[in-house]
């Protein structure tokens, strides 16, 4: 059902019809009262006309013939018109008298179905204009009825009618006629009067009718026009929908199909068409006879490890009947109407696009873009898929380093090193000749996954790093000579796909580091690779410990040995790691690694933050410190912006620069010595004072002393410890020593270990000194962590 009969749209069209109608069977029913009780009304008059004429004819015998039997019919006849006098009075009396007055109109002879219709029509319809006539008419004829009672009692007591004469026949006749011409009258009046009512009646009745009918018209067609143009306008909306439905459907560019119960097509757009390369008689043929839809491994020039060892992606096919096929994507929507399947809506996307656009994008994903070569990701994929084989045995990796790359980048533009890239990249190409992997791993750093015997492989590594050499690189009429430095090393001796490419980056580094343009094969007993390896497995620790905090600080006590000083202790803070498990780890372990891997300035940042915070935190301790000697790496000297992270440090703390003497060490500053004294001389300006550490182990290095502005020199340890056993070295202690005085700077003694090294450092006239025999390196602690030791 489209409505309810709660439904107030519902009512509002069909109330007023079932009003009218109502009213209309209400009317009719009143009408047909009015004109019964009118109805009723003329026959009472009959039965009133006739028994007043059956008395004055029964009146008129008598007083003819002076039969007394006809006093009697008089006295019956009469009684009709006073029964219904008795009955109107009895209704015009205030209150309820309708029973006296049924009883009155019973009397008077008028049936029992009509006297409730007498009654009604007297009591509601009385005033009404020619009804109130006839009443008038019915009124006055009490006086008449009235009359005629006298005139037949008057002549029931006169003796002459006993036996009459003419003249007097004559005289009761004249006086009966002229009552009942009266009463005539009054009764042609009455009955006029009630003929003009019921045609007054009729035609107000009919005009009443005739309204409600026209009303009842005008409403049907009120409501039809309005339910026409209803209708008019939902087939406009729906054909103007249909019309918006069918023009957005023919401009999308998906496949719309619309299936009937039985899956047939029932529509299908443009589109779908095109696709299907059906046209449009495939209209009610079944589906399956215009294609189906089949799933395949998605295949790409791009794979990627599973991690979960699941199998590879699918991709759907539409399948035409002439076997072409499309890569598209399916959604089926079920029409479903009052609960059962009334078929379906199909929208297939031709991915024929994207699967290209993913072809490509996945082709990029694997490959570098300059030149053409699989990439790292890819590398390391196939590595892996070679290393999980039974074949892996057979394998071999191989890294290749451009040398002096960098060089040629700088000087000829980055253009010039994308077509060394290029060329490098077609001559490995060419040289693998499909019995490998060629990928470029990044910078100018290339990767080869040969598939071939061990024996093999070296073979073909020498013949690449030949090929390279006796190749040349021509820019702007300038020809370079390149080489190239190849680490390589066996799948079968590597646990994981990253131990391999370290094992063989370390290969490549040690090459480097031997003299470039050379092959480093990967040994297990090679005690330098096993050494670089080390070094490369510090380098995340050190990482991991400086993001862990578990770096830490020692210090030593300077002691001042001439007089002079006294009071000018002085304190070196010397560099400590903390493994995993809480042990102490010396810097031999693992400086090494940070100094060759360029991790140093990290380290020393740190350092001297945290002297920094040493310092602030003890400038008020009761223990007076002249100063604290903060070693530097060399890698700290080349950083432009360490200067500026000082200065900073400086203004942070609020530290006085006296307090700080940075440390670097003989071999850095000579190696670095323009650097080393414009990063010295900027510093002393801040107020900073330098030592020289490890100095001696080379006498070249006097003469660069004069050129190095520092404020201390601290003696080799090596020298000091044989102090006591060799002439040699002390004349050495000796020498430095009296340098140092001519040129004003303080000497620092360091690797004192007994007393008698400490008097003959006093006699040779050092400045301080350094070592157990003074004090062993303890650990720093804060002034709370002091008050609880």
């Amino acid at each position: 059902m489209f409505f309810s009969f709660r439904s107030r749209s519902l009512w509002r069209v069909v109330g007023p019809l079932i009003a009218i109608v109502f009213l209309q069977a209400s009317l009719s029913a009143g009408s047909l009262q009015v004109m019964s009780a009118v109805r009723a009304y003329v026959a009472g008059e009959s039965l009133w006309s006739k028994g007043q004429k059956d008395a004055i004819h029964d009146l008129q015998i008598y007083v003819s013939t002076g039969t007394a039997d006809y006093l009697q019919k008089f006295d019956t006849a009469i009684a009709v018109p006073l029964a219904d006098r008795t009955a109107r009075l009895a209704l015009e009396a205030p209150g309820d008298n309708d029973a006296a007055a049924r009883a009155a109109f019973a009397q008077a002879g008028n049936h029992d179905d009509d006297i409730g219709g007498l009654i009604w029509l007297f009591k509601y319809f009385r005033r009404l204009h020619h009804v109130a006539g006839a009443v008038t008419a019915w009124r006055n004829s009490d006086l008449l009825l009235d009359q005629l009672i006298q005139i037949r009692n008057e002549a029931e007591k006169d003796r002459a009618l006993h036996d009459p004469s003419a003249a007097t026949i004559r005289h009761w006749a004249e006086r009966i006629g002229a009552v009942d011409a009266a009463l005539s009258a009054l009764a042609v009046d009455f009955s006029d009067h009630l003929g003009k009512a019921s045609r007054q009646v009729s035609w107000l009745l009919l005009l009443v009718n005739a309204l409600i009918a026209a009303c009842l018209a005008g409403i049907v067609l009120f409501h039809t026009r309005r339910i026409l143009q209803r209708r008019w306008l939902a087939e406009t909306a729906l054909a103007v929908e249909k019309e918006r439905a069918q023009l957005t459907l023919a401009s999308i560019g998906d496949a719309v199909i619309v299936t009937t119960p039985d899956d047939r097509v029932g529509y299908m757009n443009p589109a779908a068409e095109r696709l299907l390369a059906a046209g449009q008689d495939a209209t009610n043929r079944p589906v399956s006879a215009l294609f189906r839809i089949a799933e395949q491994p998605l295949q790409g020039s791009f794979r990627t490890l599973e991690a979960d060892g699941e199998s590879a992606s699918q991709q759907r096919l539409l399948l035409r009947p002439d076997q072409s096929s499309v890569p598209v994507s399916v959604v089926e929507t079920p029409i479903v109407h009052a609960g059962h399947p009334a078929g379906r809506v199909m929208i297939i996307h031709d991915m024929t696009a994207e699967r290209r656009l993913v072809e490509e994008l996945a082709w990029a994903a694997s490959h570098d873009v300059l030149t053409r070569l699989a990439n790292r990701r890819q590398f390391e994929f196939e590595l892996h898929t070679s290393m999980a084989e039974p074949s892996a045995a057979n394998a071999d990796l191989m890294l290749i380093d451009l040398d002096q790359f960098k060089i040629i980048n700088d000087t000829c533009g980055h253009m010039a090193g994308d077509r060394l890239l290029k060329q490098i990249a077609r001559l490995l190409t060419t040289e693998v000749d499909g019995d490998g992997l060629v990928a470029r791993l990044g910078g100018d750093e290339f990767g080869i996954l040969l598939r071939e015997d061990g024996g093999v492989a070296s073979d073909v590594a020498e013949r690449i790093r030949a090929v390279i050499e006796q190749s040349s690189f021509v820019h702007e009429d300038s020809s370079f000579r390149i080489s190239a430095s190849i680490g390589l090393v066996r799948l079968d001796d590597c646990a994981s796909v990253q131990d391999a490419l370290r094992l063989a980056d370390v290969a490549c580094f040690l090459a480097k580091d031997k003299g470039r343009n050379r092959v480093q094969e990967h040994r297990l007993s090679d005690t330098d690779l096993t050494v670089r390896v080390t070094e490369m497995s510090w380098v995340n620790r050190i990482r991991k410990g400086l993001d862990e905090n578990r770096f830490c600080l020692y210090e030593q006590e300077i002691r001042p040995v001439a007089g002079t000083l006294k009071g000018q202790e002085r304190r070196e803070l010397l560099l400590r790691l903390r493994d995993e498990n809480g042990g102490l780890v010396p810097p031999g372990s693992f400086l090494p690694a940070a100094e060759r891997y360029g991790l140093m300035p990290l380290i020393d940042r740190w350092v001297v933050r945290r002297a920094f915070e040493l310092i602030a935190e003890r400038r008020h301790s009761h223990r007076k410190i002249a100063g604290y000697a903060i070693n530097l790496s060399g890698a700290t000297i080349s950083d432009s912006d360490f200067v500026e992270f000082v200065a900073e440090l400086f203004m942070q703390y609020d530290v006085s620069p006296t307090m700080v003497c940075f440390e670097i060490t003989e071999t850095s500053a000579i190696s670095n010595l323009d650097e080393a004294r414009k990063f010295i001389a900027r510093l002393r300006e801040i107020g900073c004072s330098f030592s020289l550490d490890d100095f001696g182990t080379g006498m070249s290095s006097i003469a660069y002393l004069k050129h190095l502005p520092v404020d201390f020199i601290k003696i080799d340890g090596s020298f000091v410890k044989e102090i006591l056993s060799s002439k040699v070295d002390r004349a050495m202690v000796e020498m430095i020593t009296k340098t140092a005085k001519i040129m004003q700077k303080q000497v620092v003694a360091e690797f004192v270990e007994s007393v008698a090294i400490l008097d003959e450092l006093r006699q040779i006239g050092v400045d301080y000194v350094q070592g157990y025999a003074i004090g062993k390196p303890v650990p720093v602690l804060t002034l709370r962590e002091e008050k609880i030791a």
